[in-house]
C-alpha cells in the first residue's frame, strides 16, 4: 500500500520536474522520459501518477497561474500610493514570467479557447479583471483631481501596463533575433525592464 505522504511528495517532485523541463525545452519539445530522467523516477512510476504530459501541464498551468492572479490581485488591492502600485505591478509580472517563460502561450491559448475558465481561476485567486480595475479607475480619477498625475483613461492604461510587461515574453523568439540575445540575454533585458516601464509609465502620467 501506498503511504499517502509519500505519494504527495512523489507527486510533488514529479510536477516541479516537469515545470523545469517545460521551462527548459517548452511544452512541444518536453517529453515524459526527460520529466522522469530530471524527476529521478523510471518511465513506469511516471506514468503511474500522470499518464501525459498533458495531465501535468494543465497542474502546473493552473497553479502558475494562480500565483500570477493572486499576486496582481494582493498588489491591486493594496493601499500603496498609485506609483509604486504601478511598480509593484510590472515587477510581479516580469518577475513571475521569467520564472515561466512559456506562461503567456500558453494563457493566450487558453483565453482564446476557454475565457470562462481563465476568468474562473482569476475569480478564485482573488483578482476579478473587472473588480479591480473599478479600483484602479477610483484610484486614478482621485490623482487626476488631486493634480498628481494628467487626465488619462485607467483601462487604457491599464492595458498598456500589461502590454509592455508581457509582450517581449510572447514575442520572444523575435526579440531574441532583434536584439541579438541568447536566453541569459533576453532575461537580462526583461530584469533590466522593470524599471524602465516604470519609469516611462510614471513620466508619461506627470502632468
Amino acid at each position: 500500500m501506498v503511504n499517502k505522504k509519500d505519494d504527495n511528495q512523489t507527486e510533488k517532485a514529479i510536477l516541479e520536474a516537469a515545470d523545469k523541463v517545460f521551462t527548459q525545452k517548452g511544452f512541444a519539445a518536453a517529453r515524459m522520459e526527460d520529466i522522469a530522467q530530471e524527476a529521478g523516477i523510471n518511465r513506469a512510476l511516471l506514468h503511474y501518477y500522470f499518464r501525459s504530459k498533458d495531465k501535468m501541464f494543465e497542474l502546473i498551468f493552473q497553479q502558475r497561474v494562480t500565483i500570477f492572479f493572486s499576486g496582481l490581485g494582493q498588489i491591486m488591492q493594496s493601499e500603496k500610493p498609485l506609483f509604486e502600485k504601478i511598480q509593484a505591478i510590472v515587477e510581479h509580472e516580469i518577475t513571475v514570467l521569467l520564472a515561466h517563460p512559456y506562461l503567456p502561450i500558453f494563457v493566450l491559448q487558453e483565453l482564446n479557447q476557454n475565457p470562462h475558465r481563465m476568468l474562473a481561476i482569476a475569480e478564485n485567486a482573488g483578482a476579478h479583471p473587472s473588480l479591480l480595475l473599478k479600483k484602479f479607475s477610483v484610484e486614478m480619477r482621485a490623482e487626476i483631481k488631486a493634480g498628481t498625475i494628467r487626465q488619462t483613461d485607467p483601462a487604457q492604461l491599464f492595458m498598456s501596463i500589461m502590454g509592455m510587461a508581457i509582450y517581449p515574453f510572447v514575442a520572444r523568439p523575435v526579440v531574441k533575433i532583434i536584439l541579438e540575445k541568447d536566453d541569459a540575454g533576453f532575461e537580462s533585458v526583461m530584469s533590466q525592464r522593470k524599471k524602465e516601464i516604470t519609469d516611462f509609465i510614471i513620466h508619461a502620467l506627470k502632468p
